[in-house]
């Protein structure tokens, strides 16, 4: 009994808290980009995460209850980029040398990691990655396992040890790369698979 509650005691120590989390992140894939979205990415991320919206809603109108009437999507955006312990990652390809500095390259996908804490606690207790997504012109090419490796090398480094992968039943090809992903992953980190 004693050593069960020094493990818990142990483990609770090991947690951070939420308001301790950086979600500042830039990592180089090859010739992904992968970071932290900013106001430049704003409008993009909007009409991708419509697009995932509308899938959600269409396959699971019980759990995602969206009206794409009138839907500020960049409103929704813009309130996930505020939750500072969260983390909305993008991946775009390195800068071309004939684009200007100032043109943000095109989005190819993105990733939404939220952060759970215990409850009545700041502590974190683990992740949630409901949203990902990548635009189907660029699927099959690796984007969205860069997003996931990126997301979860974040998340441990966060102290973060687990992370639920949501995805709709009806969604087999999310399944079967989380599936796949989840065979490969050699990260120190529990993965879960949540159908909903």
């Amino acid at each position: 009994m004693d050593l069960e509650k020094n493990f818990i005691k142990d483990e609770l120590a090991n947690l951070k808290n939420i308001n301790e989390l950086d979600n500042n992140v830039t990592c180089i894939d090859g010739d992904l980009i992968i970071c932290t979205a900013n106001d430049s990415h704003v409008k993009e991320i909007a009409e991708l995460w419509a697009n995932l919206a509308g899938i959600q809603q269409m396959y699971a109108p019980e759990r995602y209850n969206f009206l794409p009437e009138g839907k500020d999507w960049q409103a929704v955006v813009r309130r996930k980029m505020e939750r500072t312990h969260n983390l909305l990652l993008v991946a775009h390809n390195k800068n071309d040398r004939d684009i200007p500095w100032h043109v943000c390259p095109e989005i190819k996908g993105f990733l939404y990691l939220q952060s759970i804490t215990i409850p009545s606690s700041d502590l974190v207790l683990k992740g949630v990655i409901e949203d990902i997504y990548t635009k189907p012109q660029y699927r099959r090419q690796d984007v969205a396992s860069a997003l996931l490796n990126v997301g979860i090398s974040w998340a441990l480094k966060q102290k973060i040890k687990q992370i639920d992968l949501i995805s709709l039943t009806r969604s087999n090809n999310l399944i079967q790369f989380y599936l796949r992903f989840l065979k490969e992953s050699k990260q120190d980190i529990n993965l879960d698979l949540v159908m909903v």
